[in-house]
């Protein structure tokens, strides 16, 4: 199986609406198994069982409360296939998804792992990617968490995610597994589009809270990416002096 949805969930019936409705065309027309992580408790996850009832290609399991992470980590224990795409209750594919190509383009590439661009809904911008030189590391935090597709196996190998954090644990992910020997393509076309109502404001500074705790775990490990490409800078030089002469 080339494609798993992971979408985690809880109390937001109408949010998750909105994601089976947009992956339904992947679901039915090409066979993609979402995998549905429901946190939901008394009515509410009444209200998603009897939603989810008749949908294809959907798998459905309830966890007790315990966490963004710990959500996710269920998802991905229970994905089979190669590739793992994180698609939030409330969150959307893009409407003009090419999905003959997206698939396509997956089953080829030889990469660890693809990231795309997001249509932000409540402002319809596509933000777009970094320049070159301001990819690596990502302290901007400008990686979009809807539109990164992952090799499953990046989470056997590099672990999964931290469980102690309550909102960035995706960038932690980030800077530490694509530190290792992991090849990342980007792609400058939006697959997903991302809701930022609700208590987003609020998210967004937590968000920020917590990424300033991680890029101050991993300073030594940042610095030394900067050092090594500093290293490298040098051996060009050092190389093209002989030609200069």
């Amino acid at each position: 199986m080339i494609l798993n949805i992971v979408t985690i969930t809880k109390d937001d019936i109408e949010g998750l609406k909105k994601t089976i409705t947009s992956t339904k065309k992947i679901r039915e027309e090409y066979g993609i198994c979402q995998i549905i992580v429901d946190s939901s408790i008394g009515v509410n996850k009444k209200n998603v069982i009897n939603y989810l009832q008749n949908e294809k290609n959907i798998k459905y399991y309830w966890q007790e409360p315990s966490g963004i992470a710990a959500a996710f980590n269920f998802g991905l224990k229970n994905a089979v296939a190669d590739w793992v795409w994180f698609l939030n209750g409330g969150d959307e594919v893009y409407d003009d998804l090419d999905t003959d190509f997206f698939l396509n383009l997956l089953s080829r590439s030889s990469s660890d792992a693809i990231i795309f661009q997001t249509e932000n809904v409540q402002s319809n911008l596509i933000p777009k990617h970094p320049q070159m030189w301001a990819l690596w590391p990502p302290l901007l935090s400008w990686i979009p968490h809807p539109s990164t597709i992952t090799r499953r196996y990046l989470y056997d190998k590099y672990g999964r995610f931290n469980e102690s954090l309550n909102i960035a644990m995706d960038y932690e992910f980030w800077i530490r597994c694509f530190s290792k020997d992991v090849t990342v393509d980007l792609i400058s076309l939006p697959i997903a589009k991302f809701d930022q109502l609700g208590s987003y404001s609020k998210l967004n500074q937590l968000t920020r809270a917590e990424v300033r705790k991680i890029i101050i775990k991993y300073i030594w490990l940042i610095l030394k990416k900067w050092f090594n490409n500093g290293l490298i800078l040098l051996k060009s030089l050092k190389a093209t002096s002989k030609f200069t002469k």
